[in-house]
């Protein structure tokens, strides 16, 4: 069976892919995929983790069989932003998610015998990490960061460690900066079908004024778009117009993040970001 877990990251697409999937149940059981809910899986897993992954492997797998119960699928879609870790570990080591290794290992060590595939979004850390800071229990930014330092923080560090922890677990990456232009491949990525799904558009009806996402939607029923190039550059024209600047560029107001604290960062991402394109090893979905 195929295991597409959705790793997160933290701060992202906020569980956007677990809930538009599964308004598409229906369908992709008609594609044998299954989608058990997150109130279900999230403790199974858990519990198979704190077990130490000492499972049997193919279908007799109590795991499996959990998260299964009757239903017949090939395919299996697991999402979960803590799969690397709780948001007070995501700073914790000298980069980010500095158990990433470990932890993937041992999210493909309790699938014995199943075909894993890892589907994972990366954040501008100008802007992840005072998410990471919101999204916490923390109240003291200075101590959040606890000394870290940030020039360091680098993607293409645990997805390094991911890639020689788990080689043999596929891996796909995207930029959560791009997810309004390429929101139905990811969509079709981690599902793993083709067919048109309801909620192809539903990053955008976040992103969009609503009276800019009603003008969206009238245009695309009565213009389709022969092409995901052309749909493309139909929703750059729209975003153009209709963006929700306070929902696509939030203001961020912490201690030290200045401009240029926020420019530095943003260089360092785009060629951390240039770099992992480069790599052979994993599927990077851009626009």
């Amino acid at each position: 069976m195929q295991i597409a877990i959705h790793l997160g990251a933290h701060c992202t697409d906020e569980d956007l892919i677990l809930k538009t999937l599964s308004e598409n149940g229906a369908l992709l059981l008609q594609h044998s995929v299954a989608i058990p809910a997150a109130g279900k899986a999230r403790p199974a897993i858990r519990k198979a983790l704190q077990g130490g992954g000492n499972l049997v492997p193919g279908m007799g797998n109590p795991l499996m069989q959990e998260l299964l119960e009757e239903t017949e699928a090939d395919r299996l879609i697991l999402s979960y932003e803590g799969f690397l870790g709780v948001y007070a570990k995501v700073l914790s080591g000298r980069s980010i998610y500095s158990d990433a290794a470990k932890r993937t290992q041992m999210l493909r060590d309790i699938f014995l015998g199943q075909d894993v595939s890892f589907h994972l979004a990366m954040r501008n850390p100008a802007t992840f990490v005072p998410a990471l800071f919101e999204a916490s229990s923390a109240t003291d930014f200075n101590a959040f960061l606890s000394g870290h330092d940030l020039s360091q923080i680098t993607w293409s560090e645990p997805i390094t460690q991911i890639r020689a922890a788990c080689p043999d677990v596929p891996l796909t990456i995207w930029c959560n900066e791009d997810l309004p232009l390429i929101w139905p491949d990811v969509l079709h990525g981690v599902a793993g079908i083709d067919a048109k799904m309801k909620g192809e558009d539903a990053i955008l009806r976040q992103i969009m004024t609503p009276a800019g996402f009603r003008r969206f939607e009238n245009y695309i029923r009565d213009n389709p778009t022969p092409d995901q190039s052309t749909w493309r550059k139909v929703v750059t024209a729209f975003l153009g117009k209709y963006a929700d600047e306070a929902a696509v560029a939030p203001d961020i107001a912490l201690p030290g993040w200045s401009e240029e604290m926020i420019a530095g960062l943003s260089d360092l991402y785009e060629r951390d970001v240039a770099r992992l394109r480069s790599m052979d090893d994993l599927t990077f979905i851009v626009p």
